[in-house]
C-alpha cells in the first residue's frame, strides 16, 4: 500500500513536467512564427495553446480528462487506467494553479510597466474606465433583474462578472508594441 503513494506521486510528476514541456514548446513556437509574420507574439502563444488544448489536438487537458501527454505517460509508465484517472484529475489541478500563477505574475508585470501618472495624464482614460465599468455592471444587473426576473445578488454578481475584462493579454500586447504608455495605451488600460 504504501509504494502506491510514491508510484503516483511519479506518475504525476512526469505528466506535469510533460505537460510543462508541451505548453512551454507551443507558446514558444506560436510567439517565434508569430513574431516571423509582424504579430505581436502572445498571439501565437495563444494559438498555440488553442492547438495543444481540447480544441485541436487534446495534448493537454485541464478538466480531469485524458490527453495525450498522459496517455505518452501511461504507455511509458505501465500506468493502468484507475492510475491515468487519478493522475489526469490532478494533473489538471496542478496546471491549472500554475496558469494562475501566470497570470499573477503577468499583472504583477504590466503593473510594473504602468506609469500612474500617465494614465492621470489623459482624462479620456477616466471617462473610458467608468464607463467601461459602470455601464456593463448596472446594464447586466438591471436586465438579469428585469427581463429574467433574477434576484438582486445573483443579478450584482453576474453584472460584476460582465465588468471582467482580458486586462493581461491586452497590457502584454500593449507592451510588445512598445504602446503600453503611450496615450492610446492608457486610455485602453484605463478601460479596464
Amino acid at each position: 500500500m504504501t509504494e502506491a503513494i510514491p508510484e503516483f506521486e511519479t506518475l504525476l510528476v512526469s505528466s506535469v513536467l510533460l505537460g510543462l514541456v508541451v505548453i512551454y514548446l507551443a507558446s514558444k513556437v506560436g510567439g517565434e512564427l508569430a513574431n516571423r509574420f509582424k504579430f505581436p507574439p502572445v498571439l501565437g502563444e495563444l494559438l498555440g495553446g488553442t492547438l495543444i488544448g481540447v480544441s485541436a489536438f487534446h495534448l493537454i487537458a485541464f478538466s480531469g480528462e485524458g490527453s495525450t501527454v498522459l496517455d505518452i505517460v501511461q504507455w511509458t509508465e505501465g500506468m493502468d487506467a484507475v492510475a491515468k484517472t487519478a493522475v489526469a484529475k490532478t494533473q489538471g489541478e496542478v496546471l491549472s494553479v500554475l496558469s494562475e500563477l501566470g497570470v499573477i505574475i503577468l499583472l504583477f508585470e504590466i503593473g510594473l510597466e504602468s506609469n500612474l501618472r500617465q494614465l492621470v495624464r489623459v482624462p479620456q482614460a477616466l471617462v473610458v474606465a467608468c464607463v467601461g465599468v459602470v455601464l456593463p455592471f448596472a446594464a447586466g444587473t438591471a436586465g438579469l433583474m428585469l427581463i429574467f426576473h433574477l434576484p438582486a445578488i445573483p443579478a450584482i454578481f453576474a453584472g460584476a462578472a460582465l465588468t471582467a475584462t482580458s486586462i493581461g493579454i491586452t497590457s502584454r500586447v500593449l507592451s510588445e508594441l512598445g504602446r503600453l504608455n503611450s496615450p492610446e495605451g492608457q486610455i485602453i488600460l484605463g478601460q479596464r
